[in-house]
Formats: structure tokens, C-alpha cells, sequence
């Protein structure tokens, strides 16, 4: 299983949607982070995420563009996407966001959008 952990990979303080927004935000995770770890992977490999380490929480703009982001651009189903994905910490107030980010997966339209990057 390969790791990636945000608050030691991305950013200890992830915030806002678009690279509009700043280089800790959730088109940047996705885009340089997530989607490039998800390719690496063997077809029956997991990526584990690290949600806590260093992180003190997330706002939804970040959870869903980051995540979210991956179905309704394209990339990948919803169900393909938390098949590859194991969410993990160990402080239990992330319970909440592990939440939100399966939620967000889940009601995901599958290549719903035309990715448009907001890198200037």
C-alpha cells in the first residue's frame, strides 16, 4: 500500500477549492498529489490517506474540489475511487472529515464538469 499523507506530503493548513485560491488548496491536492499517486498504483493496490498528521481541520471547498474533483472531472467512478482510497488517522475528531469526504465522493456526478485548470 503506498501512503500519502497531506499534512506531511501537501500542506499542514489545506484550504480553499481552486489554485485561484492559493498552492494549499484542493485542485492543487488533487491535481499534483492525489491524481499522480492514484496512477502509480497496481491494479489491486490501495492508496492510504493521512488525514491528521499535523492538520488541524478542512473546509468543504478543499474536501470536495480535492476529492470530489477526481469523479466529477473524469478521472475516475466513485466507486472505483474509494475502492483505491483507504482514509486513515488516529485522532477520532477526523472521524468527521473522513466522513465528509465519502459523502462527497458519493454524491459526485461522474464526469459531470470539463476541467478547466485556474492556474494563472
Amino acid at each position: 500500500m503506498k501512503t500519502l499523507n497531506i499534512g506531511k506530503d501537501f500542506s499542514i493548513d489545506p484550504i480553499g477549492r481552486y489554485r485561484s485560491d492559493g498552492n494549499r488548496s484542493g485542485e492543487t491536492f488533487r491535481e499534483d498529489y492525489l491524481k499522480p499517486a492514484l496512477k502509480t498504483l497496481e491494479p489491486e493496490e490501495k492508496l492510504e490517506i493521512i488525514i491528521d498528521d499535523g492538520v488541524e481541520s478542512y473546509g468543504s471547498s478543499f474536501l470536495s474540489e480535492g476529492f470530489a474533483g477526481m469523479v466529477k472531472y473524469g478521472f475516475i467512478t466513485n466507486s472505483e475511487l474509494l475502492e483505491k482510497i483507504e482514509i486513515t488517522y488516529t485522532n477520532s475528531d477526523f472521524d468527521f472529515y473522513k466522513n465528509k469526504i465519502i459523502e462527497y465522493i458519493n454524491k459526485a456526478k461522474y464526469n459531470s464538469k470539463v476541467y478547466v485548470p485556474t492556474r494563472k
